[in-house]
């Protein structure tokens, strides 16, 4: 169980590092107030395109562990867990073995606190591009 929570804390350390390196990208491109409607929806567009994908990068991310650790025998039935569990929807057709499922468990906090974050960095888009009038 301690080597599991050794992997765990190496996973929420890289997933960190992932939201963080993605969160200063958005950031920098955010170009203030928008006047044009369509350019505005487009920049909303390209950043919530973003934001799902760097979840399923994350999700991945877990998902490559498991079938590195022998938790799943193919990569997409890992990932297939890995995007239930981090998104927590947990269907349960799907179970890793006993000496993975802490790590599963946990994948599903991951998931949530890095959503809260990407919920908090989308209002502070959305604040930032305050739509104005011509």
């Amino acid at each position: 169980m301690f080597l599991q929570l050794i992997w765990l804390a190496a996973l929420m350390s890289l997933m960190v590092v992932i939201h963080t390196l993605w969160s200063l990208h958005i950031l920098r491109l955010v170009p203030g107030k928008v006047t044009d409607t369509v350019r505005l929806v487009m920049i909303l567009v390209r950043i919530c395109v973003s934001m799902l994908m760097i979840h399923f990068i994350e999700a991945a991310c877990f998902a490559l562990f498991y079938y590195w650790r022998s938790g799943f025998s193919d990569v997409a039935t890992a990932l297939y867990f890995s995007l239930a569990s981090y998104a927590t929807v947990g269907y349960g057709d799907v179970l890793l073995p006993a000496h993975l499922r802490i790590t599963g468990a946990a994948e599903g906090l991951v998931g949530v606190l890095l959503a809260g974050w990407t919920v908090a960095l989308l209002s502070r888009v959305l604040a930032t591009l305050r739509p104005g009038s011509k």
